[in-house]
């Protein structure tokens, strides 16, 4: 009986140890252009065959959680990192292959190194980012990618570089206190979330209400990098409010209906109403 208290009394001791550890392990916190200067432990140097970027919606409402993803290939390659920071944001966890530190909350970075299928890959993270009211019209994502020789030494064979400042832009949120329904001020197409996309993917757009409260006629279609029609999402009247739609590279009625299989590669999607027409470009990766 005392010998198995011996052995739960390590064993704590062992586990707490690594909590420990874990929590004062600061050597992956701060690798930003926002929190710090890199991967610095790795190498002091920033290295341009790292590519790292993030992609994700670029216009939130004050409160309004988007999704992202940063991306990264180049470099050795054969496992990676990352940590990606919000000026004025929040940002949030999504799944256990990140984690945020205590000591710097605005700030992601993996919970452990993940594998690059073969060096020719890309791989990501998923992770939110919730707007602040602190923030202004505008706030930044910051992002880094760290390409591992997958030796557990970190030393300057391992290889890192910035991604591109990622701006947002911050609109209010403005409510009616005598019906509680949103006033909307203008147009809208958002980016469409996930981007890069297999098979599916949402897109989001605003509609602002008719001066003489009217339905208005709205088109949300998709294109190829030809100019090929592929989906018609949406093609009725609406009125004014906050939509989204729905489009899936394999077809079928619930996603976008005249769709068949499509290949990788770049698409475009036109919200046309009134006078108004915007365009944005999504990527399909099979």
């Amino acid at each position: 009986m005392k010998i198995n208290y011996i052995i739960a009394l390590l064993f704590l001791a062992f586990i707490s140890i690594v909590v420990i550890a874990n929590i004062n392990d600061t050597n992956r916190i701060g690798c930003t252009e926002l929190n710090g200067n890199g991967c610095v432990c790795h190498g002091l140097e920033r290295d341009t065959s790292v590519i790292a970027w993030v992609e994700g919606p670029d216009t939130l409402q004050i409160g309004q959680t988007g999704y992202y993803r940063m991306y990264m290939f180049g470099g050795p390659a054969e496992g990676g990192g990352y940590n990606v920071a919000g000026r004025y944001g929040k940002m949030e966890l999504v799944d256990s292959f990140s984690y945020r530190h205590p000591l710097q909350l605005n700030e992601l970075t993996q919970a452990f190194s993940l594998p690059f299928p073969t060096t020719q890959d890309t791989i990501f993270w998923n992770f939110g980012y919730t707007a602040s009211d602190t923030s202004g019209e505008w706030d930044t994502i910051y992002s880094c990618g760290l390409s591992l020789v997958w030796d557990s030494i970190p030393d300057p064979l391992d290889r890192w570089n910035y991604g591109p400042k990622f701006p947002v832009k911050i609109l209010e949120n403005v409510t009616s206190s005598s019906n509680n329904n949103t006033e909307l001020d203008g147009y809208h197409l958002y980016q469409n979330y996930p981007n890069p996309f297999n098979p599916a993917t949402t897109i989001r757009f605003t509609i602002p209400p008719d001066e003489r409260r009217e339905m208005q006629d709205v088109s949300l279609k998709v294109y190829d990098v030809l100019g090929n029609e592929v989906a018609t999402l949406v093609n009725e009247k609406k009125s004014g409010g906050n939509y989204e739609a729905n489009f899936s590279a394999i077809g079928g009625s619930a996603f976008g209906g005249n769709v068949s299989s499509l290949p990788s590669g770049i698409y475009f999607y036109k919200l046309q109403t009134g006078n108004f027409i915007e365009t944005k470009k999504m990527l399909l990766l099979k």
